[in-house]
């Protein structure tokens, strides 16, 4: 994950860096906004997330969302979590195009929680003749922003298969069981439970295609697959 930070006190900046360091994330400091504005211009769709201060020098961090929000991405939205420790801000900041308010000062815990809150994606598959890869995908606007959180929250998320058009609810490590799937070299099948409410079903996952089988589920026989499956995913979390 890439993250683009703006934030003008040293200090600040200081611990922000220690703490992304530790936890592996790749990022761009910004020390005002209009540095900000340059990072997102330049390389904006290489950005997960932006953490901006509000109160900074040459250009404030209103006026960076603000001009970050009329940079025209292609494909791409960039979740912008704002903070400050006046709270008065928090109108302004989402009016202008922040995702998220925070009040300074916050802990660890809280940073964390939101970077991974607001940098969910969803999953797609591209399927290209015989040939099969997985990718994470960033959401393309706000509205869908909003609701991969809502399904991250249920560990669920949005599965998109390109040129078969199709589209379906999985748990949300259905990339890492795939991968581990595939790789085991004896494997070239899977099965995902399609956790679509109106039309239940499985999925099935070839090494080189994708077809959904729709299954005739009573509800009983798709809460025991889901709970077979939820068991089944956990092996897949992060301690």
């Amino acid at each position: 994950m890439k993250i683009l930070i703006a934030e003008d006190d040293p200090v600040t900046s200081m611990i922000h860096k220690e703490q992304l360091m530790a936890w592996g994330y790749d990022f761009d400091l910004a020390v005002n906004g209009e540095e900000a504005v340059d990072y997102a211009r330049k390389k904006g769709v290489g950005y997960d997330l932006c953490l901006t201060d509000v109160s900074m020098p040459v250009m404030n961090g209103i006026e960076a969302i603000r001009a970050i929000r009329a940079i025209r991405q292609e494909a791409h939205y960039l979740p912008i979590i704002a903070c400050s420790a006046n709270p008065d801000y928090k109108a302004r900041c989402l009016a202008v195009g922040a995702d998220e308010f925070l009040v300074k000062p916050f802990t660890v815990a809280r940073l964390k929680e939101k970077l991974e809150e607001f940098s969910v994606k969803q999953m797609v598959l591209y399927q290209e003749g015989e040939s099969l890869s997985l990718h994470r995908v960033g959401p393309a606007d706000s509205r869908e922003l909003r609701e991969l959180i809502m399904l991250d929250k249920r560990e669920v998320t949005k599965c998109t298969v390109v040129d078969v058009s199709l589209r379906f609810l999985a748990n949300k490590y259905v990339r890492e069981k795939l991968f581990d799937d595939f790789t085991q070299g004896d494997s070239v099948l899977t099965e995902i439970l399609d956790r679509t409410r109106q039309e239940p079903g499985m999925v099935q996952i070839h090494a080189s295609k994708i077809w959904l089988r729709k299954s005739s589920l009573t509800p009983a026989q798709f809460q025991k697959l889901l709970r077979e499956e939820d068991e089944a995913m956990k092996r897949y979390k992060k301690p």
